[in-house]
């Protein structure tokens, strides 16, 4: 009990005996997760389940201390639970899995918790849980670190923001021709080296450039050519690396920093408001091909560019022998050393090429490897931050009892948001829903409970008939299922109507969507109801029970001027109240457009709404 003695001083001994009933679910086992499952024992929860699809790799150690070198390639959240048993007074249960699974991971095992810590970095993961988390109206305590940068968000379903109500920025793009041909930045090289350079001599898999979806940035058909002609010309060099020649390296670095660039340089339209790039001396490269490998060169130092190209000759013959080994397909990994040095070497000769700043290993590390470096101290701050949170959001704190969920505060670091300087730490008051987020404001949301009979004799028609009556839709509704984005019914596609729900494959976990496509005369419209699915044993009256939820109608705004000058004006709030993101990026959603069905769709007909959207995790995207 000695232990416990600080914790039951905070919230009294009725409010810990409750608190060691609780069970609480921790989604991620990495940098805040691993420290979260550690404060949530400390704290005193009763049980803690964590979730965690991913194994330990070397490049975690350094920040997450429940793991050590003997455990690579062990799952993170198993281990995690064996490295706490010592100081363990909790009942811990881990999973290795995809928290997206709704066979491992079904709505009711989500539903037996008081509350959700997310610890994820994954986006796609994070909005899942989020919009689990609005179904079935329970806490979820959101966080998030990059660098000496973080935050946590308590999200109370229907009361305050949700992970979605504020918008994402999209994920920084560069044209093809600002990389092969007018590098600005050390970044625009790097992803040269990495994405194009690395890839086409030591990745056959990768290799190949799809035109078709290639953005290449400018209508000069004499670039474009030019670039086209570059890409075949580096087939020729990775026969080079197959050949195991190295002493034809020296050609390599001849095509690339000499030959292509006076092509480039023939290219007159690209230098009339650019400074022009300089040939490598060729001179540099005869020196350094016959130079000897000084000693190890530290990562952190800034290397003269005779030193890069003679780290370059020396990594490529490394790079050569793997191949000639048997890898022929070398992915780039940060935390392989010769694969890293050789992006580092190119892209610094690149760089003093177009008079651009050098870097050192240890940044081109960082951003090749599409991260900010993960500081330990941060993941310790937010995760303590998070649990801390977690007691008045549970309301189990007597002196300061939590009267409604809009008194609760968010927290993030100060350096974060610019607004102070002479403070860590910042708490602005949590907002209320934003009305235009796609989760938590556009949208009611409930749980339909259908046992497997009703799933297999129920039609499409009697289930949109039962939701038309009971939440008052008029006769032209939309019905999509959101999980793949098909659409099942609209005015005009009625073609599965008489299918089963099985057989328009909805099941356990499905997500449908219900929308008004009518409105009224009085430019009014009931607003939409999202349903999740839940296949449960036992009998009901005909099979199904609908959720008791109230779907209000709404005003259509007048014209599309009012629906940017209310996003413009939810925009202001949350700048107002110190609102911000320190996620990943990602790409922003558009909304779902109809098409016409044809006049008779095949038996397995489902009809697709639009494209699903690709999640991009990472810094560089190359269009």
């Amino acid at each position: 009990m000695a232990r416990e003695s600080n914790i039951v001083k905070i919230v009294g001994k009725e409010n810990f005996q409750r608190l060691r009933s609780l069970r609480c679910l921790i989604v991620g086992a990495g940098g805040i997760g691993s420290e979260l499952l550690k404060d949530c024992i400390l704290m005193g929860f009763g049980e803690i389940h964590i979730v965690d699809l991913d194994t330990i790799d070397l490049s975690n150690l350094n920040r997450q201390f429940l793991f050590r070198h003997r455990d690579i390639k062990q799952p993170k959240s198993t281990t995690a639970v064996k490295a706490v048993q010592h100081f363990n007074n909790s009942k811990l249960i881990p999973y290795q899995g995809n928290i997206m699974d709704t066979v491992q991971f079904p709505l009711r095992w989500f539903d037996q918790f008081d509350i959700i810590f997310n610890g994820l970095d994954n986006l796609a993961a994070r909005r899942y849980v989020n919009k689990i988390a609005q179904f079935i109206s329970k806490p979820l305590l959101e966080s998030g670190t990059s660098g000496f940068d973080g935050y946590i968000q308590p999200i109370i379903p229907g009361e305050t923001e949700c992970f979605d109500c504020t918008k994402k920025e999209t994920p920084k793009t560069f044209p093809v021709c600002t990389i092969r041909s007018t590098p600005s930045q050390p970044v625009h090289c790097i992803v040269w080296a990495k994405n194009f350079l690395f890839n086409q001599l030591f990745n056959e898999e990768t290799s190949s450039v799809d035109e078709t979806s290639t953005d290449w940035g400018t209508e000069n058909k004499e670039e474009i050519e030019r670039i086209r002609q570059e890409t075949n010309e580096l087939h020729e060099l990775r026969q080079i690396i197959l050949s195991r020649s190295e002493e034809h390296i020296k050609d390599i670095l001849t095509k690339l920093f000499v030959k292509d660039i006076e092509k480039l340089l023939r290219i007159d339209n690209l230098w009339k408001t650019r400074t022009k790039p300089a040939v490598l001396a060729q001179s540099l490269i005869e020196d350094a091909s016959q130079a000897v490998m000084s000693e190890a060169q530290s990562l952190s130092s800034l290397w003269d560019i005779r030193e890069q190209i003679i780290q370059f000759f020396a990594i490529t013959k490394k790079l050569m022998q793997r191949v000639h080994n048997g890898e022929t397909n070398i992915e780039f990994d940060k935390d392989d050393e010769d694969t890293l040095l050789f992006v580092a070497t190119a892209a610094n000769i690149r760089s003093h090429i177009f008079n651009i700043p050098m870097k050192t290993v240890f940044d081109i590390k960082q951003i090749a490897g599409n991260i900010i470096p993960a500081i330990a101290t941060t993941n310790a701050i937010i995760a303590g931050l998070s649990t801390l949170t977690a007691l008045r959001v549970l309301n189990l704190l007597p002196y300061e009892p939590t009267k409604k969920s809009t008194d609760l505060n968010m927290a993030f670091t100060a350096k974060a948001s610019n607004l102070s300087k002479d403070r860590y730490i910042t708490n602005p008051k949590l907002a209320p829903p934003n009305p235009s987020c796609p989760v938590g404001g556009k949208v009611c949301r409930g749980v339909i409970k259908i046992t497997q009979e009703g799933l297999n004799e129920i039609k499409l028609s009697k289930l949109i008939t039962i939701i038309r009556q009971k939440y008052q839709y008029p006769e032209e509704i939309s019905v999509v299922d959101t999980n793949n984005q098909r659409l099942l019914a609209d005015f005009d596609f009625d073609d599965l109507m008489e299918r089963t729900l099985s057989q328009v494959n909805l099941h356990d976990g499905s997500v449908i969507l219900f929308s008004d496509e009518e409105g009224t005369a009085e430019a009014t419209y009931r607003k939409s109801l999202e349903l999740y699915i839940e296949v449960i044993d036992g009998s009901l009256e005909g099979g199904i029970r609908l959720p008791d939820v109230e779907v209000p109608t709404i005003a259509v705004p007048q014209n599309i001027a009012d629906i940017d000058h209310a996003e413009k004006k939810q925009e202001k709030s949350i700048n107002d109240e110190s609102v911000i993101d320190v996620d990943f990026d990602e790409k922003s959603e558009a909304p779902c457009a109809k098409r016409r069905a044809p006049e008779k769709a095949p038996e397995n007909a489902l009809k697709r709404v639009r494209k699903d959207e690709e999640y991009v995790d990472g810094l560089i995207e190359l269009d």
